[in-house]
């Protein structure tokens, strides 16, 4: 019995070391990354509203129609 707690402790041991290797390694490798590259901003895009839900929405994905700008969406304020 007593073999098998020692070997319970080996294997247990030797996979915290292991687990302290791969967090040292992960954290070494975020702060190269981070000096390595500089913030970039985000890309903002321009939103418009659809005319008949009002919803906000990119406007590269906005349909533009008769009606005015909608988001396309078949189920777009089916109730009016």
């Amino acid at each position: 019995m007593s073999k098998v707690i020692f070997w319970l402790i080996v294997v247990f041991g030797i996979l915290f070391a292991l687990r302290l290797i791969n967090t040292a390694k992960a954290r070494r490798h975020d702060r190269d990354a981070r000096s390595r590259d500089p913030a970039t901003p985000p890309k903002v895009e321009a939103t418009v509203r659809c005319a008949r839900c009002g919803v906000f929405l990119p406007k590269d994905d906005a349909r533009f129609g008769p009606n005015g700008i909608t988001c396309g969406d078949p189920s777009c304020n089916k109730g009016r």
